[in-house]
């Protein structure tokens, strides 16, 4: 009788998991198509069209996931979109394994599961098809596989913990904050014997092996991901505050506040709790680390399901007389903070119009603007695709076959490539990241569709272009009043100068040398 209980009972409790993750892939099926791709999701689109072992901003397993996507789904949004909204669904489900680690009941799975599921930050980052999903997928299954190993003391499942780690250092660099923080949370707990154990020996062996091909093309092209954290610090992360990051710790996750300050605090100074202690250690270093080391805020995302979790088993465990007005309090606070978050630029629900705030969002620039960073790159970029497709199917065939295209950044190139797939434009040639890679080392055809943008780049095309080429013609100007880089033109150019051609032999060779041993 007892064990049909208990059946009952977890058939409800996995009914209820199944019912947030079908809210949860409702959300983002019915809402893909409210903006275009991410700038940056062009790129990992390109990158899937040249499969490496790395490249020169992420790993590989994110070109790897959009070669899948495009392969069952073809070039659509829908389909490089479906990945990140499956892999944020199936959070739930690490979270609902969580719960039941902890043996936390309904009150429990309730709280945490929907913290997670109202979260504005989630949304978001589950609407991008960048690694960044993927990656606080990791964190989160790495966390559950941690909690499994230090209540069962069970040091085999440090082998599963690596394999995890590994794969995430595959898809995004920045897991060396938490397997630092990890370690050093070992370290300092009652855990600290696990680093005697064989299987610790062992788990560190897979995991170096799993990463290994991954080194060794970063050590064959000079480590360009050093070249490319270098430039960041210098572009973009010299412009994150402190004040911003920490305020952001809290706005990025308003509608879980009360979990996931009560699991924090409870996780550090209840002597009750003492043997979960490793996981608000966690969360303090890796947030030291990405102070120190000037990390946007959004990169301590994959650390907040967890403390969702147990935020709630400690308010059910804890707060039992009260529990259920506790609970319909944080509820509807969830639901209220959500709405309230829609007012600044909720993706994925909110329209450009809506989300216009004057100078209210501050870019990576260091600027405020008047929407979202986020917003204003998921426009403009089908434009950008398309008028250059116009422009080389307006060519007779014979001049298509003597055709380059050039693009200033990887988002225009990435953009050209995905919206000309189905009419075989040529593979767009740039001087910015991966795009050295798969540049031809001179050029030799008779006409360029040149892309220029103003944005970061102060060279007027109007007086420079017809110093490289005989012949220039301003084809289509991008108007989208919401587009990042609004005003982008579209030139085609003919017979490239013999000046030009040795400035791009002499430029594209540097570039190669820079990743080169």
């Amino acid at each position: 009788m007892k064990i049909d209980t208990l059946q009952m009972k977890l058939s409800r409790d996995w009914m209820l998991i199944i019912f947030f993750i079908l809210i949860k892939l409702l959300i983002h099926f019915l809402t893909y198509a409210n903006y275009e791709l991410h700038r940056d999701a062009y790129l990992y689109y390109a990158q899937s069209e040249h499969l490496a072992w790395g490249y020169v901003a992420v790993p590989p397993s994110i070109a790897m996931v959009g070669k899948i996507a495009t392969t069952l789904f073809g070039n659509t949004t829908f389909g490089l979109r479906f990945f990140p909204a499956l892999i944020g669904a199936f959070n739930l489900v690490i979270i609902g394994l969580m719960v039941k680690e902890l043996n936390g009941k309904k009150a429990t799975l309730l709280l945490a599961s929907l913290a997670f599921l109202l979260s504005p930050a989630y949304l978001h980052t589950n609407t991008l098809f960048q690694p960044v999903s993927f990656n606080q997928f990791y964190w989160l299954l790495a966390g559950y596989l941690i909690l499994i190993m230090t209540k069962r003391n069970d040091p085999k499942i440090s082998i599963w913990i690596a394999i995890v780690i590994a794969l995430a250092f595959l898809n995004k660099y920045s897991i060396v904050f938490f397997a630092f923080a990890f370690a050093i949370s070992l370290l300092i707990t009652q855990y600290r014997y696990l680093y005697f154990s064989k299987y610790f020996i062992i788990a560190l062996a897979i995991g170096l092996a799993i990463i290994f091909p991954n080194l060794v093309w970063q050590y064959e092209n000079n480590w360009p991901v050093l070249q490319h954290m270098e430039e960041l610090q210098r572009t973009q992360l010299v412009h994150v505050r402190l004040s911003d990051f920490v305020t952001n710790q809290f706005l990025m996750n308003m509608q879980g506040l009360f979990l996931w300050v009560t699991g924090l605090l409870a996780l550090l100074f209840f002597k009750k709790e003492k043997q979960y202690r490793l996981f608000g250690l966690l969360f303090l270093i890796v947030i030291t680390l990405l102070i120190l080391g000037r990390g946007k805020a959004y990169y301590s995302l994959g650390l907040y399901p967890f403390l969702f979790v147990f935020g709630a088993y400690i308010i059910e465990k804890y707060i039992k007389k009260y529990l259920v007005y506790v609970s319909a309090f944080l509820v509807i606070f969830m639901f209220i903070s959500l709405y309230v978050s829609l007012s600044y630029g909720g993706i994925p629900f909110n329209s450009f119009e809506d989300a216009v705030q004057k100078d209210a969002f501050r870019w990576e620039d260091g600027i405020n603007h008047d929407i979202p960073q986020d917003l204003a790159d998921m426009t403009g970029w089908t434009q950008v695709g398309n008028k250059v497709v116009d422009t080389y199917l307006n060519l007779d065939p014979q001049k298509r076959k003597s055709c380059e295209i050039f693009c200033y950044h990887y988002g225009q190139a990435g953009a050209v490539m995905f919206h000309g797939k189905d009419v075989d434009v040529p593979q767009p040639i740039s001087f910015n990241g991966s795009f050295v890679f798969w540049s031809p080392d001179s050029l030799s055809k008779e006409h360029m569709i040149w892309v220029h943008s103003d944005l970061g780049n102060d060279i007027n095309p109007d007086s420079l272009l017809p110093t490289l080429f005989k012949i220039v013609e301003l084809n289509a100007i991008i108007d989208d009043m919401y587009f990042r880089e609004n005003g982008t033109k579209i030139f085609l150019c003919r017979y490239p100068t013999e000046d030009f051609k040795n400035y791009y032999k002499s430029r594209i060779a540097g570039l190669k040398k820079g990743y080169s041993k």
